[in-house]
């Protein structure tokens, strides 16, 4: 087994000897090296994507451009990571097609991270959010080797997974743990009392 510095410094070098510049290069077996440490198939993934020819992937240069076809998921990952602080950007955009996009979750991820940030990602073969604190797949073992017509919205807001009456109910439940303020109650210890003891 090899160890994730090799997987890394490998990535890198392999990228660079592919034709991509060594600052994406760098992020490019980062992202790997993630992917790897997480136990998905990073390597395998970037295998196929050298096999397809890097430099004739289209980068993601702009949400709005005019061709989304063929995006490479390495400069689609950066962009993001480097853009989506953008408030500009908190809203969904929509995407012709993108190869191995399993590559792009360690960039999403460390955004989600470094902006708290959300990201929803959809299409018809694979659906995920991704959040300050994890990543959340419906099928985590199989994620598509190519994908069309999907979107990703991106938000500031988190989304709440519960009910009003199960917040009402516990909110409800907490007030008990006060103790209602009164003099006696001040003397006895209750609360912070007449005495600062810190």
């Amino acid at each position: 087994m090899h160890s994730l510095y090799e997987i890394e410094t490998t990535i890198k070098r392999s990228s660079r000897a592919k034709g991509l510049s060594w600052g994406v290069s760098e992020e490019a077996g980062k992202a790997v090296r993630v992917l790897e440490q997480s136990e998905f198939q990073g390597l395998e993934s970037f295998k196929r994507l050298v096999n397809l020819g890097l430099t004739k992937l289209n980068k993601l240069l702009d949400v709005d451009q005019s061709d989304t076809s063929n995006l490479c998921p390495i400069h689609f990952g950066i962009f993001f990571l480097d853009q989506s602080h953008n408030k500009d950007l908190h809203r969904t955009h929509n995407f012709k097609n993108i190869n191995e996009p399993l590559l792009i979750l360690p960039f999403l991820s460390k955004s989600a991270k470094n902006n708290l940030l959300y990201f929803n990602f959809k299409s018809s073969d694979l659906n995920f959010n991704i959040s300050p604190g994890d990543i959340f797949f419906i099928d985590q073992n199989v994620v598509p080797k190519n994908l069309s017509d999907f979107s990703l919205t991106i938000s500031t807001k988190r989304k709440n997974f519960y009910t009003q009456s199960s917040w009402d109910y516990l909110y409800k439940l907490s007030l008990e743990t006060f103790v209602e303020e009164t003099e006696e109650k001040k003397i006895s210890g209750a609360g912070a009392g007449l005495t600062d003891n810190d």
